[in-house]
């Protein structure tokens, strides 16, 4: 399953979620808010926020390993 991750460039808290991920072998996707004006207006300051494949469910910052782990088992 792949997950995606929106973030801001320049964000330390989405660099340290992006990172969290990798070290738990998290396959992720990066999405810039700044990119798209819609996500933007709705997460500008909510981010970094974690999302499954399908984009049903969310889960916002701040999360630890144990947090992803429950949110990837559903």
């Amino acid at each position: 399953m792949r997950y995606r991750l929106f973030v801001r460039l320049g964000c330390h808290l989405c660099t340290d979620a992006f990172a969290l991920l990798c070290e738990m072998g998290v396959e992720v996707q990066r999405v810039n808010i700044d990119r798209e004006p819609a996500l933007r207006a709705q997460y500008d300051l909510l981010v970094p926020v974690l999302f499954d494949a399908e984009g049903d469910r969310e889960l916002l910052y701040p999360f630890d390993a144990q947090a992803v782990r429950r949110f990837m088992a559903g």
